[in-house]
């Protein structure tokens, strides 16, 4: 199977919106993180001036976006985890593929997703969404309609993810997954260095703590 090949339809980088992917293997994702990579997310973490981060321009035009499409109560990933921080300390374990991406999305303020390679059918695309879409939400088993308008990123079948709000079911990313894509998605308040940095953070996490090694898709 050849690697998904990234597009960025004109309609939803006119708003701002910029993607950068990887295709990333590991011997196995693991449900526990190790020593190594709870380091790591510790000293990230005591840096974070979690104030500062959360009057980010990055995290109002996120904010912006969600309030122009009517969906007022939507946090991106980095507010979210930069709430759970903020309350507990620290960011919850997942997995130490998820992991390696949350806490850089924390530092970064990018939404960033990882989907497993082997669900993924054709190539990965950001476009608006005509409502007719198939979605399953991640804990989900029946789908759900998505607004006409929005954008998500798709494969050529199904929603993987809304926006970049939430992804689909059948793509998560579970113990014993060995491939699989990541991407780092910015705004208009970074610009494509930035989004290219923050994606290069991610690999280097996966190398360093999964054992893996990563692929830059090239636009």
């Amino acid at each position: 199977m050849s690697n998904p090949q990234l597009f960025v339809a004109p309609e939803v980088a006119r708003t701002g919106i910029k993607v950068r992917m990887a295709v990333c293997e590991v011997p196995e994702v693991k449900n526990r993180r190790n020593g190594s990579l709870e380091k790591h997310i510790t000293e990230v973490i005591a840096r974070l001036k979690i104030g500062e981060l959360l009057g980010s321009p990055v995290l109002k035009e996120y904010k912006r976006f969600y309030d122009e499409l009517g969906i007022a109560d939507a946090l991106s990933p980095a507010e979210h985890l930069l709430r759970i921080i903020e309350r507990t300390g620290g960011i919850p374990n997942i997995n130490n593929a998820v992991d390696c991406y949350n806490i850089v999305s924390a530092e970064t303020l990018l939404s960033i997703g990882a989907h497993n390679l082997d669900a993924i059918k054709g190539n990965v695309q950001f476009k608006r969404t005509t409502g007719d879409e198939k979605y399953i939400p991640l804990g989900k088993s029946e789908p759900e309609k998505v607004l006409p308008g929005e954008y998500a990123c798709m494969d050529d079948e199904k929603i993987i993810c809304r926006m970049d709000i939430k992804q689909c079911e059948e793509t998560k990313i579970a113990k014993g997954v060995t491939k699989f894509i990541v991407y780092a998605q910015g705004n208009k308040e970074t610009n494509e260095e930035y989004v290219a940095s923050g994606l290069k953070n991610v690999c280097e996490n996966i190398a360093n703590f999964c054992g893996g090694k990563c692929e830059i898709v090239e636009n």
